[in-house]
């Protein structure tokens, strides 16, 4: 894979970087309660971008996405999920200053190993830039290394624009409006991969 750094970099950097159900929602998380408050589901997305990593590396994601019914049951569980976050985006917006349950760890560990584009995107990528001739672990090392950073970036690059929103908009309607426009974009984009 070293061999291929520089193409898979940009991969990553293409799929990481772009709007996606897991980019979506930290920006409408960053703009619903602010960057700080996001930080544990930001720690528990790189942690299961870790694990869904390795599984991939280890073979899982190529059986997974062989069977039809797997494939079908990801997707379902991955929409439903989505749709759970999307209702306490809205939710916490409604209640404004006086949140008190924000996201947790657990919520955002959830989110790769239940997305069928973040598993459909880690098997693409290890298939076409791993090198079968050269030992398989630094291979593992340097592709979850290199996906966890892209995501450690890009999302807290999403969640810090989205907790920038509330600077540039005073009206709690018009902040409303726009939340709804991410939660529409996060459940599309999710939606979108699904079809895709």
């Amino acid at each position: 894979m070293l061999d291929n750094i520089v193409p898979f970099i940009l991969f990553v950097i293409a799929m990481t970087g772009t709007p996606g159900p897991g980019n979506l929602t930290m920006m409408a998380i960053g703009q619903t309660t602010g960057f700080s408050s996001a930080i544990p589901f930001l720690l528990g997305t790189a942690v299961g971008c870790i694990l869904l990593d390795t599984l991939v590396a280890c073979g899982l994601g190529e059986l997974l996405l062989a069977s039809p019914a797997a494939a079908l049951a990801l997707k379902v569980t991955g929409l439903v999920y989505i749709f759970y976050l999307a209702g306490k985006v809205l939710f916490l917006q409604l209640e404004g200053k006086k949140v008190t349950k924000k996201f947790s760890f657990f919520e955002g560990f959830l989110i790769h190993p239940l997305s069928p584009k973040s598993w459909a995107m880690a098997v693409v990528a290890f298939s076409q830039f791993m090198i079968p001739e050269q030992a398989l672990l630094p291979q593992v090392a340097v592709f979850v290394a290199t996906f966890l950073m892209g995501l450690l970036v890009f999302h807290s690059s999403w969640c810090a624009a989205g907790a920038f929103i509330p600077r540039l908009v005073q009206s709690r309607r018009t902040l409303f409006f726009i939340n709804c426009i991410m939660v529409v974009l996060m459940v599309g984009a999710t939606v979108w991969a699904m079809l895709g």
